[in-house]
Parts: structure tokens; sequence; C-alpha cells
């Protein structure tokens, strides 16, 4: 595979105790892959064993039990940072979050942004913010707070060079988490919260951040889903299946199941409500967020993929691989959270979704350079 066997680099391992996999990529700041970073696994405080980054930036662990797993990174001339993994099953693979390495001539600055509603786009003023130092830690110590102003916007002050957790909290809103970082003063560091959402509603909400403005600009939202009623709008006939994506011809941003099709001009209101919507799309380049919502999940398989368009003509780009991209999904009192693979293509399939059997990792990547074939994958 593109990350290797891990027999090639682990240094030091601790006895299989299950048939988990963790695996990522570590970057530099100018997003090339960073080879030799050892990156320490710790469960309960506890080191389990050691691996280091290849060639192409990545790493792999496996035979790991399920369980919460700190992850520290380091390397000289670098900054040392640590992010927080966790398998939910002994037989689990995880693709964690890309780490992008600073050198450690970084200096210390402040970090600032906007927080948005992720459907309506607005900004949302008086979110409680919470920061924890590493990446996606969800927990520990807190060492700043601040609240989002009139405006939506947020300033950290002081912060040393490295990469921090930030917790969102609102009456209203799901408890949310985003990453940021400090290299100097950084700025534009933007995130996007969800209203709470009733029991059967799905939300995926897509990020890419700043970091990624020379790789990649426009990512865009694909959701395809089972209907029963084929030819209509972008429906696959032989498949029968629609598909929810920003199209710039057609115009359309939601799809009804009490018609089967893009419009339902005649329903009433509890059919209008009963949709799938784009409600959130993003054209301005990074940072972005696009957000699709499911307002009552069917039976049936949803499939979402996440296409460059800035990239999608070319053959076998790496520049989504490296875009840092994550997708979050909300359902049913959970969170799920996807990170893109270090794989080349322009086209993530992400995951498959069925009520009865609930999520499937896809996390395949593929070349395709046109928006309206994605209804086939």
């Amino acid at each position: 595979s593109e990350y290797g066997e891990a027999s090639d680099y682990e240094k030091l391992g601790a006895g299989s105790s299950g048939s988990g996999i963790i695996k990522g990529t570590v970057l530099d700041n100018a997003s090339d892959a960073l080879p030799g970073v050892s990156v320490t696994f710790a469960k309960s405080g506890t080191t389990s064993s050691v691996v280091t980054t290849v060639d192409n930036g990545t790493y792999s662990k496996t035979s790991l039990s399920s369980g919460t797993y700190t992850l520290t990174y380091s390397k000289s001339g670098y900054l040392e940072t640590s992010q927080s993994a966790t398998l939910t099953a002994d037989n689990e693979t995880l693709t964690v979050a890309t780490v992008k390495q600073f050198p450690d001539t970084c200096a210390s600055g402040t970090i600032s942004g906007t927080i948005k509603d992720a459907v309506s786009d607005s900004v949302v003023s008086d979110v409680s913010l919470s920061v924890r130092s590493g990446l996606n830690m969800t927990s520990g110590t807190i060492i700043k707070t601040a609240t989002t102003d009139s405006s939506g916007n947020y300033s950290l002050s002081s912060m040393s060079a490295g990469w921090y957790t930030v917790e969102t909290s609102k009456s209203g809103y799901i408890t949310g988490y985003f990453n940021v970082y400090a290299c100097g003063n950084q700025a534009n560091q933007d995130a996007s919260i969800s209203t709470n959402i009733d029991s059967g509603t799905m939300r995926i909400v897509l990020h890419w951040d700043n970091l990624t403005t020379n790789v990649v600009k426009i990512l865009d939202s694909h959701l395809t889903g089972t209907d029963n009623l084929s030819g209509q709008g972008h429906t696959n006939n032989s498949t029968n299946r629609f598909h929810l994506y920003y199209n710039s011809i057609s115009g359309v941003d939601s799809f009804y199941y009490a018609t089967n099709n893009f419009s339902c001009t005649s329903c009433s209101d509890t059919q209008k409500s009963d949709n799938v919507t784009l409600d959130n799309d993003d054209n301005d380049g990074a940072p972005g967020t696009e957000t699709i919502t499911i307002n009552k999940v069917r039976s049936g398989t949803y499939r979402y993929s996440v296409h460059d368009f800035s990239n999608k003509g070319l053959t076998a780009p790496d520049n989504l691989s490296k875009s840092g991209a994550t997708v979050i999904v909300y359902y049913n009192d959970t969170t799920t959270t996807y990170n893109v693979p270090n794989s080349a293509g322009s086209l993530w399939t992400v995951f498959t979704f069925d009520s009865s059997s609930g999520f499937t990792a896809v996390n395949g990547m593929s070349d395709q350079s046109s928006a309206s074939n994605i209804q086939y994958y």
C-alpha cells in the first residue's frame, strides 16, 4: 500500500493485542512529505510503540486494540506536536488527521478567525471557546478561553508556536472541535458549528483549512441516494439514484422525497421539509466549508464523496490528499469524523450509510474529471 508495511519502519513494538490500524501522514508547512518523523503511540500514558514516517511522509501502526491513543510527532529541527486518536473497535482501520509539522524557528503569535453557522453561513456571536494543546484533543487541560464577538470573530493572543484544538460551545448548537495553529500571527482560521438536529436527521460538514491555499482552492460535496423515480434531474436511469451537488447550470440545491425530484412546487410544508439540501456551498477558496443535510434518513444506501474541483482535469493529482480536508457527520447524537487519506486522485469517496447497517468508511481515491459522473460511484 502507499503506507508500506509497518514492519518496514517500526522501531519498538508492544505485544499484539488487537487487529486495529492507525495510519496517517506528516507534511511540512509547504505541504511536502516529511520523512524521518518519529511517531510515538501511547495509551493511558504508557508508550506502546514508535514508528517512523517513510519517504512519502506516511506511517502506520498495526495490531492495536480499541481505545484512545496519543500520537506524538518529533523530528530534529521541527516543533514536537501531538494528536489524539480513538479506535472504537479492535478491527478498525483509522486514518487520522494529516499533521503539518512546523520548523522550530516559528515564533509565538495570535490565532484569529471567524465562527459561522454551518447551514446559513452567518456569523455566530457569543460562542464559548476552550483551547487545548495538540490536534483533536477533546479532553484534558484547557490552556485558554475566549468568546466570539458580535461579528463571530475570535482572537487568541500570545500563543506558543504549534497546534491547538478549540472546543466550541453555545446553547442551541452541537459541541464542536476544530484545529488551529500558531507560527507567528495566523489569521483566517475559520470554523463552522451546527445547530442541534432532530433524531433521524443527518448533517454532513466538509471543511478544508487555510494552510491549503497553495494546494487546493475549491472542494465540492456530492451525495447520492436512492430515488424511486428514474430519469429526473440528476438521477441515473440505470441506478435510480438522486445526485445532489453544486451545479451552476441547473442551480438545484434540494432533493424532495415527496416528488422524487428537485422541485416541489405544489407540496405542503411537511412535504417540502422532507428533503435533502445542499445548505452551504463554498466557492471562495480555502478555508472552506460545505454542508449537506438529510432531514429524514430513508432506507437504502447514501454515498458521500468530495471532489477536488480545482484539479479535476489532472491525472492522479495529490492535491486533495494534502488538503487536510475533514468530513464531520452528525447523526442521532453521535459525531463521526473522516480524514482525507494519502492517495492520489481528485475524487475522495468518503463513506456509505445504510439505516440498517450504519456507516461504512470507504476512504477511496480515484480520478474523476466530470462532476456529473460521480453519481455512478
